[in-house]
Order: C-alpha cells, then sequence, then structure tokens
C-alpha cells in the first residue's frame, strides 16, 4: 500500500475519532460484578533539534481495554457455589493494541551525529557513510528498517488473578503482571522487578498525573504473594511480600538508530559503516555478504552461545535457568515512618542508568586464540551477549511530617553485587575491539520531598504540589587511571603491554564509545566510569478550573556531566470526563555546549542530545 493510502486512512480514522467524541460521555461499562473500560490515545510528537527545524517522529495510536471482574465473593462463585478455601478473587485483562504511522509515512528525518561525535575521520556518522561509502539517505532512516515488525502491536498485556485465601492473611497475585516497589520517581532502584521497553520513547513517558511509567515496564508471568504480620514488636502494618518469575524474564528492551527513540548509536554489530560484524576480526570468516557502501564482505552472523544483543542470553528461558525472586518487609515506626527492606536476586535488565558491559568477549589465551579462529571461520563472533545474576539489598522510608514543615520525605537505597563493567586492563581475542569485563559493587539512592504549597498569586483556589529527588550512584573500588593511555598500552607488542597490566591490572570505561572498525583506538575510550553519578529533579503542578486543567513545570538536571539537563512542562485538559488533551515540551539543554562529548547514561541530554520535542496528546476513555 502507497504512503499516500496510509494518509487517507489515518484522515479516516481522525474523522471516525471526532464523531465519537461528539457523542455524549460515556462512563465505565458495569455488569454486576464485571466491569470494562479502556482508552483510545493518540500520541504525537515532533522533534526540534533546532529553533528552525522540526521533524515528525511519532503518530502513535493506541487503544487499551481493560476488564475488572469480581469472580468470586464471599467464598462463592456467581453467589452460588462454594469454592473452598478462598475467601475471594478479583480476575484482571489489559489489552493493548498500537499503531505507529510513521513507519508506513517515514518522514524522511535522520539524526546525522550519532553519540560518538565528528571521530568518523572527522567527520559524523552521516557525513562519512555519505561521503565515503556513498550510503544515501534512505539507506540511513526509517528506509532501511523492517517497517512490518515495528508498526503494530497486538497483546494482551497483562492478566492475573488476585486471591485472597480463607482463614489465613495470606493474598496471592498469579500471572503476566507489574510489580511495583520503592519511592522513586521514574528514575529506577527498587522498582526493577520489570525491566522497561525503551524502543518507542526511550524513558520519556513522564511526567505523571499525564502518563507515567506502566506504559513502558514490560508485564512478566510472575506468582506474587503478601501475607499480613499484623504488630510485630513497636512496628504496626507489618507485612511480608515476595514474588517468583519462574523464567519469564527478559532483558531491557532497546533499538538503535535510525529508530526515532533508539540508542543514540547505530547497531554497534550490522551497521554498515562500522559494525563489528563487518570485516575486522570476521575479514576470515566463510560467510560472505553485500554490504551497502562496501560491496561483498566477510561477516560474522552471530554471537556465541546463540546470545543476542539486549534479548537473550546464554540461558534456557525455564524456572531452572532464568527464574528472578524478590522479597521486602514493610513496617511502621512508632513515631510514623513507613519503611521496607528488599532483597532481590535477579538478572541485570540494564536499565537503571549505570553504564554497564553488555558483551563478554573471550579472554586473551592460546586455546581461547585458536577457538576464536574456529568460531570466526563459522561466523560467529567470539563474544556473547551477558546478563548476569546480580544480588540486590535496599531499603525505601517515608515520613509524614505533619507538624513543622508539611512534608512527606522520602528516601531509597540500594547495593547492587557483581555488575559488569568494561575493563580495559583486560586483553580480549579481538583485542581493542572489545575490552574484557570486571565485575563490582555500586551504592545507589535517592532522597526526596513531596510538600502541597500554597502559592496564592499563581493560585487562590488550589495549593501547587512540589516534588524534589536527588540521586546518586557510588561504583565502590573503582580504579584510579587514564583510561586512554591505559587502553593504547594495552595493545603495545611485547613488554610494553606487561608493564601497563602490571600498573594498572584494572581501569573501567563505559559501553558507549568502544571502538570499531572505523573510529580508532585513539579516538576511543573517552568514556571513563566516574566514581560517582548524580542526578536531581525538581517539579511542581497545581490544579485550576475545579481540577480540569492540571500544569506541570520540572526540571531533571545532571550536574557531573557538564551540567546537561531536561527542562519540561505539560499541561493537562480535562475536556470532558471522557476526553482529556495534553500539550507538553521537553527540551534537553548543554549549557556548556558539546565541545567535550557528554556519554552520561541518565537519559538527558548526553543520550538524548538534540531530541528535545513537543507533544500532543488526545486520550477517549470509556
Amino acid at each position: 500500500m502507497s504512503n499516500r493510502c496510509y494518509v487517507w486512512k489515518l484522515f479516516a480514522i481522525a474523522v471516525a475519532g471526532l464523531a465519537v467524541l461528539d457523542s455524549p460521555a460515556r462512563a465505565t461499562q458495569k455488569f454486576g460484578p464485571l466491569q470494562l473500560s479502556g482508552n483510545i490515545q493518540s500520541q504525537n510528537i515532533v522533534r526540534t533539534p533546532d529553533a528552525s527545524t522540526y521533524e515528525f517522529i511519532q503518530n502513535r495510536n493506541t487503544a487499551h481495554i481493560r476488564l475488572d471482574y469480581d469472580w468470586l465473593q464471599g467464598g462463592k462463585f456467581y453467589n452460588k457455589y462454594d469454592i473452598p478455601f478462598i475467601e475471594s478473587s478479583h480476575l484482571f485483562l489489559l489489552y493493548r493494541g498500537v499503531y505507529d504511522s510513521i513507519y508506513d509515512t517515514k518522514p524522511a528525518f535522520l539524526q546525522k551525529e550519532d553519540i560518538h561525535g565528528r571521530v568518523y575521520s572527522g567527520l559524523d556518522y552521516f557525513d562519512y557513510a555519505n561521503q565515503t561509502l556513498h550510503l544515501t539517505r534512505n539507506q540511513l532512516n526509517l528506509h532501511s528498517l523492517n517497517a512490518d515488525s515495528l508498526r503494530f502491536e497486538n497483546r494482551m498485556r497483562e492478566a492475573y488473578a488476585d486471591i485472597k485465601l480463607r482463614g489465613i492473611p495470606l493474598t496471592m497475585r498469579i500471572g503476566r503482571q507489574q510489580v511495583v516497589w520503592g519511592e522513586s520517581d521514574n528514575f529506577r532502584l527498587l522498582d526493577r522487578a520489570n525491566p522497561l521497553d525503551l524502543t518507542w520513547h526511550f524513558q520519556q513517558e513522564v511526567p505523571a498525573p499525564a502518563f507515567g511509567w506502566d506504559e513502558i515496564r514490560r508485564p512478566l508471568l510472575m506468582f506474587k504473594f503478601l501475607y499480613s504480620l499484623g504488630d510485630i514488636g513497636p512496628f504496626s502494618q507489618s507485612f511480608l511480600e515476595w514474588y517468583w518469575n519462574p523464567g519469564d524474564w527478559y532483558p531491557a528492551k532497546q533499538a538503535f538508530l535510525p529508530r526515532p527513540w533508539g540508542l543514540p548509536l547505530y547497531d554497534p554489530l550490522t551497521n554498515p559503516v562500522d559494525g563489528a560484524f563487518i570485516g575486522g576480526p570476521c575479514s576470515t570468516s566463510s560467510i560472505t555478504a553485500r554490504i551497502p557502501g562496501q560491496g561483498v564482505q566477510h561477516v560474522c552472523t552471530q554471537l556465541m552461545h546463540g546470545t543476542t544483543l539486549f534479548k537473550q542470553g546464554n540461558y534456557a528461558r525455564d524456572p531452572l535457568d532464568n527464574s528472578q525472586v524478590g522479597v521486602r518487609y514493610h513496617g511502621m515506626t512508632p513515631f510514623g515512618v513507613e519503611f521496607t527492606i528488599n532483597y532481590y536476586y535477579q538478572r541485570w535488565a540494564g536499565d537503571d542508568g549505570t553504564n554497564y558491559a553488555q558483551l563478554r568477549a573471550l579472554s586473551d589465551t592460546p586455546q581461547n586464540e585458536a577457538l576464536s579462529r574456529q568460531l570466526i571461520r563459522r561466523g560467529i563472533f567470539p563474544a556473547e551477549f551477558i546478563a548476569p545474576y546480580v544480588h540486590t539489598i535496599g531499603g525505601s522510608a517515608t515520613y509524614s511530617d505533619d507538624t513543622y514543615t508539611q512534608t512527606v520525605y522520602r528516601m531509597e537505597t540500594v547495593f547492587d553485587q557483581g555488575i559488569p563493567f568494561y575493563d580495559v586492563s583486560k586483553i580480549t581475542v579481538v583485542d581493542a575491539l572489545l575490552p574484557g569485563v570486571t565485575k563490582k559493587n555500586m551504592w545507589k539512592g535517592m532522597i526526596g520531598f513531596d510538600r502541597p504549597t500554597w502559592i496564592r498569586p499563581l493560585n487562590k483556589k488550589s495549593t501547587f504540589f512540589l516534588t524534589g529527588q536527588f540521586f546518586w550512584h557510588y561504583l565502590i573500588d573503582n580504579p584510579s587511571c587514564p583510561a586512554q593511555s591505559v587502553a593504547l598500552g594495552t595493545q603495545a607488542p611485547g613488554p610494553g603491554r606487561a608493564a601497563t597490566i602490571a600498573k594498572y591490572p584494572s581501569c573501567l570505561v563505559g559501553g558507549l564509545d568502544l571502538p570499531s572498525t572505523v573510529r580508532t583506538a585513539n579516538v576511543a575510550f573517552r568514556d571513563k566510569i566516574r566514581d560517582w553519578e548524580s542526578l536531581f529533579t525538581l517539579a511542581g503542578f497545581t490544579f485550576y478550573r475545579g481540577g480540569s486543567v492540571v500544569p506541570v513545570l520540572g526540571i531533571a538536571v545532571d550536574p557531573v556531566n557538564q551540567w546537561n539537563m531536561e527542562p519540561f512542562w505539560d499541561v493537562d485538559w480535562i475536556v470532558r470526563d471522557d476526553f482529556i488533551v495534553n500539550l507538553g515540551q521537553h527540551y534537553f539543554v548543554t549549557p556548556r555546549g558539546h565541545s567535550q562529548p557528554i556519554f552520561e547514561s541518565w537519559g538527558l541530554a548526553g543520550l538524548n542530545t538534540g531530541r528535545s520535542e513537543t507533544i500532543l496528546r488526545l486520550t477517549f476513555q470509556f
């Protein structure tokens, strides 16, 4: 079907939608114990990389259909049949269907400069590909993608049953669900049971109350239990909650350029300019392929052990090899502090802003050198995607000071044991192309506040809700080393390499600036891992016109990585009970410019540089 036909189809859908919205407001449909609700939503995003440029990058049309069914009450099904051992049960189903038209209309936008900057022989990625390899714009933008796998989503997103047992204070939730623990907003610490889907709008599904992360967490099949303990010593409201994911786990879902909200680099394995699967170590492969701009090349086609980058590690998706567990205790102190103590044992999802290692290559030994040559001849790159198990302990606390400050204080902290990082002092069979991996521990935390505040010159009828958060990451025992010098030293032949490794047995770098077959080592390894990373957020919202207009104003700032920041504003206008209009703008700002690369992984103006946007979202609820 031609793009023109798709445009006419979209126009027809829009007209039909207006006709629906012109009808009287409709309430949630109730049929005794069964309730049916949902919404239809259209989110449209225009990117404004500079004041004179705009690019239409999203027309995401989403339908949610939700079913709630109190199928068992008072131990009886259908008010007639006695069910032993169960006091009550509730069934929840949530369907989501999505269609994003840009994968059909294919606007011609292109993010020319990736996160590496002008390091492709002094050019950015696009200019190098265009001038040196003679790749056309359509070979690098949305036209180069397989739209069939991207334009639609059609799935039962959540499906679970809540079951309250009779005679004991135990409640179970069984099925495909989200488990949300912790006190932080929009940055992950304790909220880690469900990995994120970062492919359709990165982590920008903010701010609440307009949207939230419920849309980008990946629901998983889990068994969750909550056992009420009552009062335990001085602690009231005590309960124990735990979950088990029996093998249904995936890492955080990522995409690459030219996806509008992919990571700001092209696929490091398969892109036609400097993909690791093309030439380089894979030049002795027995497999050949025609590469745009390079003709027929020897290529690799897969990673070791059947793993796939950001999709599948070296494990089976079954309860024995891929289970995840978490447990927390909740209590309330006599002086009003609500707290939890948490423990997780699950695979590393890679979605909390840690600049971790994703691939692990074979270490440089004579045996591995021989194995590497055999693998490459079969088209297997001698590295694997890794998602190791990590132990995490943590806790959260909230305290409402109604007497002095009228403020709710929040705290959250975790300690992660065994996170993988790239270590340029560890040599692999692919040498500088991919360093070895070292596991390290990290301490992470957040302190925040929420406070309703009267600002009468701006709103005489309603308070402003002010909220702020300060986050930190601390890498324990991070070696102090000049990453670039160490990397070049380990590439020196003979005694020079041994001397460098002896002097710097460990030197950690991030995964955003690894070398390539085009970007040489003297312009790589600039992404040195810092001991401390931090970020703070401040936001506020209020209500006008009886609560029908809700403006939100906020900012997120990374003071470590050149003070890059994301100021934003959003306005929700509740036109009717069933129709909501949201308009907002998000800006990604680097006040000190880009004279130095900003390899931050929080998702502010390092990863999202040039991606300032205007959003219009229409929601019809039923």
